[in-house]
């Protein structure tokens, strides 16, 4: 037994006791399931980015390279972090119109649920940090992500005033968290009226999309991250058509209330 440790090399012998080690403590430990499950999850996600900026090299920055993402997530992803998505009522999004998609927001494995649905000719808006996080920021600007500085009110109206004009023109959906920031505990935040003001400027239709709850299987404060389904339920469009600015707070206090209300049932269902 000494002879075979002395004849491994320094490398060798760490590769050895990982694939002993991480198994095992994979199957006692939740802590260590947690961590090592994001790990994959993240170092997949960058790795997506980066062929994101390979695959673009023909095309340059188009709506399309979402392709490679959604093939990705499709393909792998779920199940690197098995994570099983389904869905209800997919056709709503495969018409061919300009909307404001509007999602609830949980935590970064949002990815998964998001990219399983993602329609044609469709960009997210998203917050300018996104842009810092290398490959992956890099990745989601060559699929068409307009980026948005929420500190700075000048330049975020004048993104959305921009945003307004390419759902027109080009007959674009955006989707949009409008929690504006990720929700931990299981319910929804208030929502910001940025999207619903964006909708109302282009008069194009809201389509709420609501993921189920993620706490059977995922909890960043417990460290608990199992196998588990999302259901995604894409909501009727609410329709802009005629509103004004005055309207905005009532159209996004009322599609919130249907969301919650989508999300509390849909819940109940994957228990």
């Amino acid at each position: 037994m000494m002879a075979v440790l002395d004849s491994l090399t320094l490398w060798q012998f760490i590769i050895i006791f990982l694939l002993l080690v991480i198994p095992v403590a994979y199957q006692l430990s939740g802590t260590f399931k947690y961590y090592f499950k994001l790990l994959i999850y993240h170092t997949l996600t960058i790795l997506i980015g980066l062929g994101v900026c390979f695959y673009a090299l023909p095309r340059g920055r188009n709506t399309k390279n979402h392709n490679f993402v959604t093939g990705c997530v499709k393909l792998f992803l779920w199940r690197a972090v098995g994570v099983k998505v389904l869905i209800r009522g997919q056709e709503i999004l495969e018409k061919d119109e300009p909307a404001v998609i509007v999602v609830n927001h949980q935590s970064s494995l949002d990815m998964i649920p998001l990219f399983t649905f993602w329609p044609e000719n469709c960009v997210s808006l998203a917050k300018r940090e996104l842009w810092l996080t290398g490959p992956f920021g890099l990745g989601a600007w060559l699929c068409g992500t307009i980026y948005i500085n929420r500190l700075d009110h000048q330049s975020a109206r004048k993104t959305m005033e921009t945003a307004a004009e390419l759902i027109i023109k080009k007959k674009l959906k955006v989707a949009i968290f409008p929690e504006g920031t990720r929700n931990y505990n299981g319910s929804m935040l208030p929502f910001k009226k940025g999207a619903f003001h964006l909708a109302v400027t282009g008069q194009v239709p809201i389509i709420p999309v609501v993921f189920s709850s993620y706490d059977k299987f995922y909890s960043k404060n417990d460290k608990r991250f199992d196998e588990g389904n999302v259901l995604v339920e894409v909501l009727p469009p609410i329709p802009t058509t005629g509103l004004k600015t005055e309207d905005v707070a009532t159209l996004t206090e009322t599609t919130r209330n249907q969301m919650l209300a989508c999300f509390d049932r849909i819940s109940q269902e994957m228990k």
